[in-house]
């Protein structure tokens, strides 16, 4: 493993102008006990917008709300304790915050999900009047640092990322375990639904595929660990349980030593990753049984590529690049195929007042707003003496997918998010959702696990609608080699 990767070494990036607003003085945050008034101009509230601050002290996590104006920009109008812990990183390593989707909601906008990673628990909101949050329950994990949770039907899935760092091997099987999301918001168990993973890896991510038949594990490892650096995809079958797809876990390539962030295509089987250590990202296809295979890589202009969003059209890939703390903007014109367009940097500030050398905020998470017109992103700060390094961006998204920062980006409150905290996970929720029709999420997913009869190729729609929404132009057909990966019958997997 590189060493500077390990120390999450940086780039010099452009140095652009520092506009930063401190979140406690935003039009509509609270201040003293009173909400201040947006300005003249700022239009009505279209989403909320949730991040959680990770705050390691006991007890002390919390999720806040933002209400998105029509103008793009966001107010603060509330903090929700979890009843939870966040995860104590400092000094800053590779491992402990390398989770994504640590901030949920479900699909209906009526619960909004958060983990604590720093006591095991996974703590559920029921989303009220004006974004405002009630805890529901904080519901044990049975595992270790819980840092990723993925929704399917009215199905919670969430990893246990286990104890591997760059600084320590590792002592506890990471883990997923699935729970039922009863209609108050509330997890029960999924029985047998556990899943373990070798110990030195860490999970950082259970993704959803697209029509909630898959769920796809980011498996990472520092040392070698078996089955480390992989994607592992699984059949959600219909009791809730967790089935490895055939062909098992797929390696990004023979020099994938470090795999972070993944997302996926809305029109097509396929997944995108970060190469983290390897400053690519990874393409990799599913078929109608979640068989995966690597296809190829693509070059990326930042440093430490890791999270990753696909626009709801599926024509533009979004990559933050952690060490530089910018945005890769790639066109999927040939979705197998990214193209890069854009290395956007984000605005400041990026280094304590005084400061030199390479920037000190770090881009670790992002997310389109169901429009498709903003990317939020936060900034970590790796120094406890640069607080206002933590930072909640709001990129405005052109037409062609590119990216600019019209507005100043807010910078988390101290009483919010201390200097020994890292801030996580986005999730947003839309003012105006559709009417509820059954369950939280929609109706239970009815799949078996075995695919549906009639899907010729592996990147057909499996609801049978095609290439519904891809008219890019570009046609996926076969004749794509297939990338094996261990024994087909299982047993190179039975730990699983």
């Amino acid at each position: 493993m590189n060493s500077t990767l390990r120390t999450r070494s940086r780039l010099g990036v452009e140095n652009l102008e520092d506009r930063a607003v401190p979140a406690s003085l935003s039009p509509g945050s609270l201040l003293n006990g009173v909400q201040l008034a947006p300005p003249a101009g700022v239009g009505a509230t279209v989403a909320n917008v949730y991040v959680e601050t990770n705050n390691p002290a006991t007890g002390q996590n919390a999720v806040l709300g933002f209400h998105r104006q029509s103008d793009g920009s966001l107010t603060q109008f509330g903090t929700y304790a979890t009843g939870g812990t966040g995860q104590l990183n400092v000094p800053k390593v590779v491992g402990p915050d390398d989770g994504d989707q640590e901030v949920v909601a479900t699909p209906d906008g009526r619960f909004v999900f958060a983990v604590n990673e720093g006591s095991g628990s996974v703590t559920g909101f029921k989303i009220g009047q004006n974004g405002a949050l009630t805890r529901v329950g904080t519901f044990d994990t049975g595992g270790v640092q819980p840092d990723s949770i993925g929704i399917a039907g009215d199905r919670l899935y969430v990893a246990n990322r286990g104890d591997a760092s760059a600084t320590h091997p590792g002592t506890v099987a990471p883990s997923i375990v699935g729970f039922d999301i009863g209609t108050g918001g509330d997890l029960t168990p999924v029985p047998n639904s556990t899943v373990t993973f070798p110990v030195g890896t860490f999970v950082t991510q259970t993704l959803i595929s697209r029509d909630g038949r898959f769920l796809f594990a980011e498996v990472a490892s520092l040392a070698g660990a078996p089955q480390g650096n992989t994607l592992a995809p699984f059949q959600i079958l219909q009791n809730g349980d967790l089935q490895l797809a055939p062909g098992g876990d797929v390696a990004a390539g023979t020099n994938a030593s470090l795999i972070l962030g993944a997302a996926a295509n809305p029109n097509l089987n396929i997944v995108y990753s970060g190469i983290t250590a390897g400053g690519r990202v990874g393409v990799f296809t599913y078929d109608e049984t979640g068989r995966t295979s690597f296809v190829g890589a693509s070059a990326d202009q930042g440093h430490a590529p890791c999270w990753c969003t696909v626009s709801a059209d599926g024509r533009v890939l979004y990559v933050a690049n952690t060490a530089t703390d910018s945005i890769g903007v790639y066109s999927l014109a040939n979705p197998l195929n990214p193209v890069q367009i854009q290395e956007f940097s984000l605005g400041g500030p990026h280094l304590p007042v005084g400061g030199t050398g390479n920037t000190q905020s770090q881009a670790f998470q992002i997310s389109l707003d169901p429009t498709g017109k903003s990317l939020y992103v936060i900034s970590q700060s790796d120094n406890t003496a640069f607080q206002q390094g933590n930072q909640l961006h709001t990129l405005a998204v052109a037409r062609d997918g590119t990216l600019t920062e019209p507005n100043a980006p807010i910078i988390f409150a101290p009483s919010d998010v201390p200097a020994n905290a890292h801030p996580q996970g986005i999730a947003v929720v839309p003012v105006t959702v559709p009417p509820k029709t059954g369950r939280p999420g929609g109706d239970r997913n009815t799949g078996s696990g075995r695919g549906q009869s009639g899907v010729s190729s592996p990147f057909q729609n499996n609801r049978g609608n095609g290439n519904q929404g891809n008219d890019s132009g570009y046609r996926v057909g076969a004749g794509i080699s297939a990338f094996d990966f261990g024994d087909e019958s299982g047993s190179h997997f039975r730990e699983w």
